[in-house]
């Protein structure tokens, strides 16, 4: 911490300062003009935001980072062509915002910018054989500046992203001592930041593309200016893993729309963070969400300088599991929207097409599950590995982990495969299946043990403890993440709704099931506000996301409150408590409902109901399950 504050740092704080500044000021500046000449974003198809907003934020934010370079005297951290490609980049931004560029004229314009960066000596895998660096260096420097535009695409994403990418370089790039390299991203951040304010939800300028494109090329090269710290593998990982929120991003896209054979040049609301906002976030939730995502990337990238190798590597594994989760999540909603026609197949339906043609029928989900384990074995042994020796385990161990991996590996997922966990519905999945899991994830431990054993390599019964319970908990933790997750949504969505409000007697089991019934009920809308409970320890607690408010005797207090259209109780409750509810619902002049799940025969059989309230005899309509 010293050293942030020290003399070498005070370039940092200048350029990050001044950036700031200049950006806070000319931000308004440029707004004003913009709209006094006519140059808007106006409401199209392929746009999320229906309002026209001035454009062209960009100049503000290059002309802090600008200032912020120059104040910190952050210019030689690249020679002139790097420079001149970032000229290039925005002039080619500026072009397609004042009078539209065609897609063919921007990729050759960002090739040329990458090509400008070649000629200066960067690279991507500097000190690699050219046949590889050179082509991987284009497909950086045009992926990572095509990645941060195309995640300009809700107010404040891009600008914050890029402040906490930006942040994330110049802390790794000072840990590294490159102090000029961390003055130059402190000034990238500063202007970014000097713009948010009026670009937050709601915007009130745009940056466009002269101040994404600019902002994808610093960043790509700044990201370039760290690779190699820590070793080649944390080197290579580093820059992936800062700039992870737009690379994830784009990928996701790409992949979702080969998979409906839809172009991926065509614009659309199909991104992350449009789907986030359409499963019930607002805007400034899912550009906090992104932003919070960016910023534990971003950490964990400068965490890895102090890592081992194979750490390192269980760490990106790991990573990279939670990300193709959500990624699996957020593909199956089916919440998407692009300037084409809709698919006659999804995502999903397309995948499970290819599998059932080449791969011998097998499901995707199996398929992908498979591969998550095999990531998530392995990491669960290197990190057991790591914690069983405190954090630094001796060079001989670290060796034997590596040539045991792939055995140990195998040998579990064997287990795993025999044990059923690739046939089961996890979405529904309770204690039974995580009893299982626990089962077939220590059998897989002694299994693999006992292989160790007999290759004549002592494993110490802590470690394989610690083995069983990351396995466990990694494995489990994915399975269940995935069904927590979609319950997590299920209930922002019931918050957000407009639905029926209900109040619901019960935090037990027969009040979880009408919980569950009411939120995918399909004839009615209802957002269920509140649990009632007799047990007052209960009182004040959540379940299922929603909190348990009070007794009976609180029901019409929390009627008026909370604004309840409909008490619903459980037909098992004890008559004594029923009576209480519909004397209470009387005074509060709210209708109340019996919920019952029934068996009926096939002739009788019908669409789920619920039953009236008691006071004109037996209820006259009942639920089936």
């Amino acid at each position: 911490m010293d050293l942030l504050f020290s003399t070498t740092a005070r370039a940092l704080w200048s350029s990050g300062g001044v950036a700031f500044l200049v950006a806070l000021v000319l931000t308004p500046v440029v707004g004003w003009g913009t709209r006094r000449l006519g140059v808007v974003d106006r409401p199209t198809e392929d746009r999320w935001s229906g309002r026209t907003v001035a454009l062209l934020g960009g100049l503000a934010i290059a002309g802090g980072t600008a200032a912020g370079v120059l104040a910190g005297e952050a210019g030689g951290v690249w020679s002139w062509p790097v420079w001149g490609g970032a000229l290039l980049m925005f002039a080619l931004g500026l072009a397609d915002d004042l009078f539209g560029v065609s897609p063919v004229t921007k990729v050759l314009g960002q090739v040329g910018a990458a090509a400008l960066v070649l000629y200066a000596g960067v690279a991507f895998w500097e000190g690699g054989p050219s046949w590889a660096s050179i082509p991987l260096t284009f497909l950086w420097v045009i992926g990572v500046t095509n990645a941060v535009n195309l995640i300009d695409g809700i107010d404040g994403l891009a600008g914050g992203v890029t402040v906490v990418a930006a942040v994330a370089l110049a802390l790794i790039s000072a840990a590294l001592g490159h102090w000029v390299l961390a003055a130059a991203m402190a000034a990238v951040a500063g202007g970014s930041l000097g713009y948010l304010p009026y670009n937050a939800p709601p915007a009130r300028i745009f940056m466009g593309d002269c101040g994404s494109l600019l902002l994808g090329y610093l960043l790509a090269l700044g990201a370039l200016g760290v690779q190699g710290g820590g070793g080649p593998v944390a080197g290579t990982l580093v820059p992936i893993a800062v700039l992870a929120v737009p690379i994830a991003d784009t990928t996701f896209v790409t992949i979702t729309r080969l998979l409906r054979g839809q172009s991926v040049r065509e614009g659309g609301t199909d991104h992350v963070h449009h789907r986030l906002v359409k499963l019930g976030f607002s805007e400034a939730e899912a550009v906090g969400l992104l932003c919070g995502v960016s910023g534990t990337f971003g950490a964990l990238a400068l965490s890895t300088l102090w890592m081992e190798t194979a750490l390192v590597l269980a760490v990106a594994a790991l990573s990279a599991v939670a990300l193709v989760v959500l990624g699996i999540y957020l593909a199956t909603t089916g919440a998407y929207a692009t300037t084409g026609a809709p698919p006659a197949l999804s995502a999903s339906q397309r995948l499970g097409s290819f599998l059932r043609a080449y791969g011998g029928g097998a499901s995707w989900k199996a398929v992908v599950g498979m591969i998550a384990d095999l990531l998530l074995v392995g990491g669960a042994f290197v990190v057991a590995t790591h914690l069983r020796h405190g954090g630094a385990p001796p060079p001989e161990v670290s060796r034997l982990v590596m040539q045991a991996l792939p055995a140990l590996i195998v040998t579990k997922l064997g287990v795993f495969y025999a044990a059923g966990l690739y046939k089961g519905i996890w979405s529904h999945a309770g204690t039974p299946e995580g009893l299982r899991l626990a089962a077939a994830s220590a059998g897989a431990s002694l299994l693999a043990a006992a292989g160790l054993w007999a290759g004549a390599c002592a494993v110490p019964v802590a470690l394989l403890i610690i083995d069983w319970g990351a396995t466990t908990g990694l494995v489990g933790g994915v399975r269940f993440g995935f069904r927590a997750l979609r319950q997590s949504v299920v209930t922002h969505q019931s918050h957000q709704a407009s639905g029926r409000r209900v109040l619901l007697y019960g935090s037990g089991a027969a009040g979880m099931l009408a919980l569950r019934s009411l939120r995918r009920w399909p004839e009615g809308d209802f957002t269920v506000v509140g649990l009632l409970d007799e047990n007052e320890q209960r009182h004040g607690h959540r379940t299922q996301g929603v909190e348990v408010l009070g007794g009976v005797s609180d029901l019409p207090e929390l009627c008026r409150a909370r604004e309840v259209d409909l008490v619903v109780v459980p037909a098992g409750t004890d008559e004594r408590t029923r009576r209480r509810a519909w004397a209470q619902c009387r005074e509060a002049g709210v209708p109340g409902r019996y919920f019952a799940a029934t068996l009926r025969a096939p002739e009788e059989a019908g669409s789920a109901q619920l039953s009236p309230t008691p006071g004109d005899g037996a209820p006259a309509r009942s639920s089936s399950a």
